[in-house]
């Protein structure tokens, strides 16, 4: 008989994140529901690639997904689990499910996370300010949560792993198809010193708008999300709107007025999206109380 995590399984295998409607009808109806109605073909043939998501779920083998699953030695999670991240709920269509790949009960620990995201090609400060940020949370035991990019990302991971912490990447493709291909060892090295998490099956691979979709779980498992360079338009900029539509604290590292890399950055502070930090200090005295929600 199917129950509700296993027809989750069935579902995050067959409909992409970035449609966020079957987010919202798991929400609304509950899975094994949404299930039925799909098999039965009536309920939603107004609804865009409907066919051809009805002939993924009819197609869909529960053994060979657990067995893609486990060849990643990854999980899947869902909120049947004790240990799925409550925070994800606050969004308006929380994931279906996740895939996890690394030390589970890292997740056990997300109400002492920020998230530290910027730039893909920072400056030198952007740098610094990234490497002293997660180093500084890493000697706290504060988990540094991140996308695993090029850049402010990639900084963060790795100052939180040198200084003995814990961090987490939530991926915009699946754990088995790594993006950029460049950061494969600083996966590997996380996935020792914290976890990779995933909104998709392991073999599926990056595209472009599953990188907006990511960054809302980025903000939503973090206690608060600290921008540190990020041109005006940029993900990094999303990420933190993101968060403030849920209500996160969120925090902009000032630079220079004449760099575009803290365009968008001051604008966040100009239009009282994100306060001003300059330090782990003065995130933690807002924050602190948020923690170990």
């Amino acid at each position: 008989m199917l129950d509700e995590k296993t027809a989750k399984l069935i579902l995050f295998s067959a409909v992409d994140p970035v449609d966020t409607f079957w987010q919202y009808e798991v929400l609304r109806s509950g899975a094994i529901n949404t299930y039925q109605k799909i098999t039965r073909g009536s309920a939603y043939l107004k609804i865009p690639d409907f066919s051809q998501i009805r002939n993924r779920v009819l197609r869909a083998n529960v053994e060979d997904l657990k067995s893609e699953i486990m060849a990643a030695n990854a999980e899947f999670i869902s909120s049947e689990d004790l240990d799925w991240p409550a925070s994800c709920q606050d969004l308006s269509a929380p994931p279906i499910g996740l895939v996890i790949k690394g030390d589970r009960k890292l997740l056990a620990q997300l109400g002492n996370s920020i998230s530290i995201v910027g730039s893909r090609r920072p400056t030198n400060y952007g740098l610094n300010v990234a490497n002293k940020l997660a180093t500084d949370a890493a000697k706290q035991q504060i988990v540094v949560i991140s996308g695993g990019a090029y850049g402010i990302d990639t900084a963060a991971h790795k100052a939180a792993i040198i200084a003995g912490g814990r961090t987490i990447s939530v991926l915009a493709g699946g754990v088995s198809c790594l993006y950029p291909l460049e950061n494969r060892e600083l996966f590997s090295e996380i996935t020792k010193a914290g976890l990779l998490i995933s909104e998709v099956m392991p073999s599926v691979k990056t595209m472009p708008a599953r990188f907006l979709i990511r960054n809302r779980l980025i903000a939503a498992l973090s206690v608060a999300t600290v921008v540190v360079e990020a041109e005006f338009v940029s993900g990094s900029i999303r990420t933190a709107r993101d968060a403030a539509e849920i209500f996160r604290p969120v925090f902009a590292i000032p630079g220079q007025i004449s760099s575009k890399l803290s365009d968008g950055c001051h604008r966040l502070i100009a239009e009282r999206v994100a306060d001003i930090a300059t330090s782990l200090d003065e995130i933690l005295e807002v924050i602190k109380p948020l923690q170990l929600r």
